[in-house]
């Protein structure tokens, strides 16, 4: 009997994301981002927050460091090990679930919830989505607010280039090839990785639904959660067409 594939955000994040995308998980990003986080969403020491779809917990540990009460949730839990090593290192305590982010396993619990880094859009169709805008809202105290960052999809449209690459720290070579379906709204991107001594392999790489302004509105207030705030970027910024980021700050209704 013929084993059923893994998701695709099963296999990616499982293989190859973190080396991937490394080049561009700086100190300096991570603390710019949580230093915007904690003033827009008015977070106070001792608030209960949880990074959801956290990876190896660069934001989880800075805002635990900075007083808040974390837990941080992601499927892979690898990751979750690298969050807590971190934490380990920072002497700071993180609780971390190893879960889907469409079964969050609180109710009425956090005072803030974060997604940072367009860790939203991965499922296989809105309705999936929707589950986790649900599940966000029922893990949030009332006038417990969210932070959604993604990527805009009107500057990923007037921004398209289908091929680039980048080389990593040790010179492996990451080829990359973007497939933009505007029917869809959905970006796919796959890799090409060639190590250092010439071997090649192929990155299924990840899918993303690009959501306009409009639909994620409509989305959150269809479960409770208002938008009251849309930023182009992590130095507050007005969003806009040509802002490169969506970062949507939303709050739970009564």
């Amino acid at each position: 009997m013929a084993t059923q594939p893994s998701p695709w955000y099963v296999d990616f994040f499982r293989n190859d994301y973190l080396s991937v995308y490394d080049h561009q998980f700086t100190a300096e990003r991570a603390e710019k981002e949580v230093a915007f986080a904690e003033k827009a969403l008015q977070l106070s020491p001792g608030s209960q927050l949880l990074d959801l779809c956290c990876g190896q917990g660069r934001h989880s540990v800075l805002l635990a460091k900075h007083g808040f009460l974390v837990t941080a949730l992601d499927l892979n839990s690898s990751y979750l090990e690298l969050a807590q090593k971190a934490a380990l290192a920072a002497n700071v305590k993180l609780t971390t679930i190893t879960g889907d982010m469409r079964r969050i396993p609180f109710h009425n619990y956090f005072d803030a919830v974060v997604n940072m880094y367009s860790s939203f859009g991965y499922l296989e169709s809105e309705a999936e989505d929707r589950k986790v805008l649900e599940s966000i809202a029922s893990s949030l105290k009332p006038k417990g607010r969210l932070l959604l960052d993604m990527l805009n999809r009107e500057w990923a449209v007037s921004n398209y280039i289908q091929h680039d690459w980048h080389s990593g720290a040790d010179n492996t070579l990451y080829v990359e090839r973007r497939e933009l379906d505007l029917a869809s709204s959905s970006m796919h991107v796959s890799f090409t990785i060639v190590d250092p001594d010439g071997t090649r392999r192929e990155s299924v790489g990840h899918h993303i639904r690009l959501y306009t302004l409009t639909e994620i509105s409509r989305l959150l207030s269809g479960v409770n959660l208002h938008v009251n705030g849309v930023f182009g970027g992590f130095d507050g910024e007005p969003y806009a067409i040509g802002t490169r980021r969506m970062i949507i700050l939303a709050e739970k209704g009564a």
